[in-house]
């Protein structure tokens, strides 16, 4: 039965988990932005604090020649007209003009008026950074406008009920904590937005929604996760053609088997390569179970490693190391016998024939774009119905492009919450750029849309697992050298 992927969209969860991989990863970060942005905005409040003195009086207003007790509603609209018109009184100069002469100053602070609802008050405040000089500009204030004023309101009495005096305390507080509180916030916003940022860049893959926000690569199917036991006698056994215990795996694989069948045959392509954006995402696996299924449905099919620095195929067969295609192409296998000493068939039912890469390490890749390899793959496209290539990850090396003179199509296996987003994006942007026609994808691995399955089997030994060497990857094992005893004990369900 094929494993569909659910929905698997941007969720509450999704969002959690990006916001987490971004702070496990960015918190030193986000703990010094934050008391970075929060000091050096507070710091800024405190340098640039001026101190602003207020210097106010309140005045009861009444018409001349009328008792403020008979007429307190006209008195108290006479003070509410005086504030309406006392900005208008003070910016057309004439206020202005005297309260200058009078003081002898070239400019005046901030000075307003205003009337104390439902009453004939009028408070009256000048604001600025002396003291002494708002106190003096109120007073000027005080002597000159109801001359200007009688000609808006007419003749008016103004009399004092509260001074305030020359103020001697600040009205405006220091603001450096307010502010280095908003920088404390600005700090937060900005790295919980990185942090999202990062996480989605570096968000693996969780299933099909995934791969189509990614690419318009055609999704080929899912293959469910599977346990293996740790070590057994039938470990290197390739899972497609094992017990009962495998059937969802086996009957997932139809599915896949079936449109790759088809592309393959719609497009007139003979020849498939198969990788991964990263190592460990089973790709090694797929393509030999691939083979396998193709052999069953009576093709003739050859299964060739082009892992020329970390070989696999030979875990998938119980193969011991032996020459391949590195001896081939570096001289050491004369021509006219190449195919008979290079190709191998394993024992077992519907097995692909397979040429093995051969010692690990020891020959160059880039004698894979060499004339000598594209004769003999002319050779191959003669003897066999599908050839299928298995080759390193193609976003981490240079291997893809020395091949893409060779094949057809290629199929990407990406693991199930492994491989992240950026380098799917990268591996199926490098296959373009090598004019290389992507078949499909296959989710490998396939846990569920919340699920954190590892792979196939426990992840434990060589594998593309977690070696010491490697070349660019950070995980993975791949490099020049090599490691016999972990070429014997590795699982094939990574590979």
């Amino acid at each position: 039965m094929n494993q569909e992927n659910p929905s698997t969209g941007l969720n509450g969860y999704k969002i959690l988990q990006m916001l987490l991989r971004g702070f496990k990863r960015l918190w030193i970060f986000a703990l010094l932005l934050t008391l970075a942005l929060g000091g050096l905005m507070g710091l800024r409040a405190w340098r640039s604090y001026v101190p602003s003195y207020t210097a106010s009086v309140t005045f009861t207003v009444y018409t001349t020649g009328t008792l403020q007790s008979t007429s307190q509603s006209y008195n108290t609209a006479t003070a509410e007209q005086m504030a309406k018109t006392f900005p208008y009184i003070l910016t057309s100069g004439a206020l202005s003009e005297i309260i200058r002469e009078d003081l002898n100053i070239a400019s005046l602070p901030s000075i307003s008026a205003s009337a104390v609802d439902d009453t004939n008050f009028l408070d009256l405040t000048v604001t600025g950074r002396d003291p002494q000089l708002c106190y003096d500009v109120l007073q000027s204030v005080i002597k000159n406008y109801p001359k200007v004023a009688e000609l808006v309101v007419g003749p008016t009495v103004m009399e004092l009920v509260d001074d305030s005096g020359v103020p001697t305390e600040p009205t405006n507080a220091r603001q450096w904590i307010h502010q280095a509180r908003h920088g404390v916030l600005l700090g937060l916003v900005i790295s919980v937005a990185a942090m999202l940022a990062y996480g989605y860049v570096k968000s693996t893959v969780m299933g099909r929604e995934d791969m189509e926000a990614a690419s318009n690569a055609k999704y080929l199917g899912s293959l469910p996760k599977v346990v293996r036991k740790r070590r057994t006698t039938e470990s290197n056994a390739p899972i497609l053609i094992r017990g009962d215990e495998n059937r969802a795996y086996r009957d997932s694989f139809r599915l896949i088997i079936m449109r790759v069948e088809k592309h393959m045959r719609s497009h007139g392509s003979q020849v498939l390569l198969v990788t991964s954006a990263i190592p460990g995402e089973g790709k090694t696996t797929v393509a030999f179970n691939l083979a396998c299924g193709l052999v069953r449905q009576g093709k003739r099919v050859l299964v060739l490693d082009c892992d020329l620095r970390n070989p696999s195929v030979y875990d998938m067969t119980g193969q011991e190391v032996c020459d391949g295609i590195g001896e081939y192409l570096r001289g050491k296998i004369k021509e006219k016998d190449a195919l008979e000493k290079l190709v191998h068939t394993p024992e077992g039912e519907h097995m692909p024939d397979v040429i093995y890469a051969g010692k690990a390490g020891r020959t160059s890749p880039e004698l894979l774009g060499s004339e000598k390899f594209r004769t003999m793959m002319e050779k191959l496209r003669q003897r066999y119905d599908i050839i299928i290539v298995d080759t390193p990850p193609c976003s981490m090396l240079s291997d893809v492009s020395e091949l893409s003179g060779v094949v057809d199509c290629a199929m990407l296996v990406v693991r199930q919450n492994f491989a992240s987003r950026a380098s799917v994006i990268s591996s199926i942007t490098t296959l373009s750029e090598y004019d290389i026609p992507v078949a499909g994808y296959v989710i490998n691995a396939f846990a569920g849309v919340l699920g954190t399955g590892s792979g196939y089997g426990t992840g434990y030994g060589y594998s593309y697992g977690y070696g010491a060497y490697g070349y660019g990857y950070r995980y993975g094992s791949y490099g020049y050298g090599s490691s016999k005893k972990s070429e014997k004990s590795s699982d094939t369900q990574t590979k």
